[in-house]
């Protein structure tokens, strides 16, 4: 009886703590995101990818198809917390500033960017935006 018992124990704590591990996996940026963002004065496809290190930092990467080529940058965090965060990113064009506001359940994120003058960022006014990429790739 005893045996019964305990199994019914694990498998109500599987139940219980296995649905919460995986609720709180789907909650977070990491993952990849499809958009689009102001750059070269007109709206560009964008891919965004994001993971978070075991701090909870926020890192990753982009690409975006110009009329000029491919553009690839890197993302880190600079600060925030939850679903805000600023990170700087980086490219051939240089280096600026992406304030973003993910969506509570992280499935979208709005954000705004901007440059830097003579190593000073200058305020994020540029739109880019992503919803999590669904598809056979992802």
């Amino acid at each position: 009886m005893m045996t019964l018992r305990s199994f019914a124990v694990a498998l109500a704590a599987l139940v219980f703590y296995g649905f919460g591990a995986v609720g709180g996996m789907a909650a977070s940026p990491s993952g990849r995101f499809c958009g689009e963002m102001i750059s070269s004065g007109d709206y560009q496809d964008v891919e965004t990818f994001f993971n978070v290190d075991r701090d909870g930092h926020v890192a990753g990467s982009y690409e975006l198809d110009e009329p000029a080529g491919r553009v690839e940058g890197t993302l880190t965090e600079k600060d925030g917390a939850g679903t805000s965060r600023t990170l700087v990113w980086t490219d051939k064009y240089g280096t600026g500033l992406l304030d973003l506001k993910f969506s509570d359940d992280f499935k979208e994120f709005k954000g705004r960017w901007g440059g830097s003058t003579n190593g000073r960022f200058d305020a994020a006014s540029h739109s880019w935006n992503g919803i999590r990429c669904t598809g056979i790739a992802d």
